[in-house]
């Protein structure tokens, strides 16, 4: 072994005894409370039945999802959260990073300052839309009174509508995310492209079309990814918004499980339904790997 190689040898036995606490510390915070949930899925854990937690049951509580209807429609209501926030999202990220590109003397200042909603904690963000939603002394019916407008008091009376604007609360916090994950993206593309299809006579939209966005599916593919496991997980701003109504018109998954866990008191039926979201969310991991590691590699 020559120096070199000695050396690379001594740095990297060095970078693992560096890593290897924090690697040991959160493996336990993460692996110990899944392999629990996993262990007390198979197992009749809850309050109401009192000696449940050593009553092996197999894979009942998982057939019990199947069998549950509320299951079904509390996983169609994320979805179409999922749906509503990641599509509006990624629309009006690529149209901001459009516009923050196209100036580029002001960058700096612009995605310092779109940066601010990502810092706001999203319980903070339910709560501070809960004010500005409120019936009573909130600004948007403030408005709505003031200007008389062809407007509901309450966004939260009607499921759809309730639906629409918990999920623009999540457009509102997770855009500026996009927007810079698409500036990057936009920064990256190699000018001499947009020069031969100048050269070629093509005008700006068939530009945008046919150059900007196939250069820039990667990155938006990885971002609807991202993003989607994101609003998969949500639970802090229907719970503050909503509390799930009205009726279960915004209970995403989450809440669900919430209810089941720390209401119904049903501890193994939540903790199948958190394994059953984790493979989800895994075949998630799965697919950013293949669009991100594999396309690096």
């Amino acid at each position: 072994m020559n120096k070199a190689q000695s050396r690379l040898h001594n740095e990297r036995t060095l970078a693992i005894l560096f890593h290897s606490p924090t690697f040991v510390v959160l493996s336990i915070i993460t692996l110990g409370p899944l392999l629990y949930a996993l262990w007390i899925s198979f197992f009749n854990f809850r309050l109401s039945a009192p000696g449940g937690k050593d009553q092996f049951i197999g894979f009942d509580n998982y057939l019990e999802i199947l069998k549950t209807p509320e299951v079904a429609q509390s996983m169609l209501t994320t979805f179409k959260f999922m749906l509503i926030a990641v599509t509006c999202q990624v629309i009006l990220g690529f149209a901001i990073a459009l516009a923050i590109h196209a100036v580029p003397k002001f960058q700096r200042l612009i995605t310092s300052l779109i940066l601010v909603p990502m810092m706001v904690a999203p319980l903070v963000v339910g709560l501070m839309y809960s004010f500005f939603f409120n019936t009573q002394f909130g600004f948007y019916t403030w408005i709505v009174n003031t200007f008389h407008l062809p407007l509901p008091v309450s966004l939260f009376s009607q499921s759809i509508s309730a639906l629409v604007t918990v999920a623009l609360t999540d457009v509102w916090e997770w855009t500026p995310y996009l927007a810079l994950m698409f500036l990057a993206g936009l920064q990256s593309i190699d000018t001499e492209s947009y020069e031969a299809a100048k050269i070629d006579g093509a005008n700006a939209w068939q530009t945008f079309i046919k150059v900007t966005i196939p250069l820039m599916m990667p990155v938006i593919v990885v971002g609807i990814i991202l993003r989607s496991m994101e609003a998969f997980k949500e639970f802090d701003k229907p719970y503050i918004l909503t509390g799930g109504g009205p009726g279960s018109a915004t209970e995403v998954i989450d809440m669900y499980t919430y209810r089941q866990a720390f209401i119904s008191y049903n501890f193994s039926f939540a903790a199948a339904i958190c394994v059953v979201l984790f493979v989800i969310l895994l075949f998630c991991g799965a697919l950013y790997g293949k669009f991100v590691l594999e396309r690096d590699a």
